[in-house]
């Protein structure tokens, strides 16, 4: 457990997405050499552009360390812990948490618990996710020790092994976007639907392209998809949304419910007239 203290941070996630910062700090490093250059030999017309490349450079640099900071430190907003509260858990309550094998993020909510259960099932599959920061990730992490609070679990996006209607939360934070298909992200979504119980909780949690991220992520914001992306995909598997947050524009944070077996005839009825 103190092993994943250590790795809960900035330095793990700098890691993790180290082309970024690499190529960041590279371009630095070049226009610095390049404004060196042009002021030994007198081209001074060009110091003026290389100084604002390099304000840009190193703003950027910074920025996605704060950004890394916020979402990955658990000094940061660990949002995790903010859907644990916005699902108003109790420590013996238990849950499903889905998650792409960084283990970490569930570890630290089973402090919270006492006597309550975190199953965790690990969907990771390189073929159709983002595998490059994942398995980067995953290459820090060894084997979490036994607790009995926590068990662990292989599942597949389409395939959740756990039974229809057992589960009365399910969390996923930040697991949805790595998935690059619309539709396999609706089909993880509605496996979140299918084993939760009926009025069970989804507690969600993805980055979406805000004001925030585009000063933090500059052009790569544009790869991101909105907030009304995420939420007319859980609308679409099914979902009704309850309560929305975006602290500080970093990340969006959505619980929504599974509705009862009322519920569901009386939103069936409606959608036919």
């Amino acid at each position: 457990m103190q092993e994943y203290e250590k790795l809960n941070g900035s330095m793990t996630a700098v890691y993790a997405y180290w082309p970024r910062f690499a190529l960041l700090y590279g371009g630095m490093v070049v226009t610095l050499l390049l404004m060196g250059i042009s002021l030994d030999r007198g081209w001074l017309s060009f110091v003026p552009l290389a100084t604002a490349v390099l304000l840009i450079l190193a703003y950027f640099f910074l920025a996605s360390l704060w950004a890394v900071y916020q979402l990955y430190d658990r000094r940061g907003l660990r949002p995790a812990h903010i859907l644990f509260d916005m699902g108003q858990l109790l420590p013996e309550d238990r849950l499903v948490y889905v998650d792409v094998g960084l283990r970490y993020r569930p570890i630290l909510l089973s402090r919270r618990l006492t006597i309550g259960h975190i199953t965790v099932v690990d969907i990771f599959n390189p073929q159709w996710m983002a595998a490059g920061v994942l398995s980067r990730w995953r290459q820090q992490l060894a084997h979490p020790q036994q607790d009995p609070r926590l068990s662990w679990r292989e599942g597949q996006f389409n395939l959740l092994p756990l039974p229809d209607d057992s589960a009365p939360t399910v969390m996923l934070c930040q697991v949805t976007s790595p998935i690059w298909q619309h539709g396999d992200r609706l089909a993880l979504l509605q496996e979140a639907y299918r084993v939760l119980q009926p009025d069970g909780r989804l507690l969600f949690a993805e980055q979406s392209r805000t004001q925030t991220t585009w000063l933090t992520d500059g052009p790569l914001a544009a790869q991101m998809p909105a907030v009304v992306y995420w939420r007319n995909l859980l609308v679409e598997a099914g979902f009704r949304i309850q309560r929305e947050q975006n602290p500080n524009g970093f990340i969006t944070l959505i619980r929504a419910h599974k509705p009862g077996d009322t519920q569901a005839r009386q939103l069936a009825f409606d959608l036919k007239f």
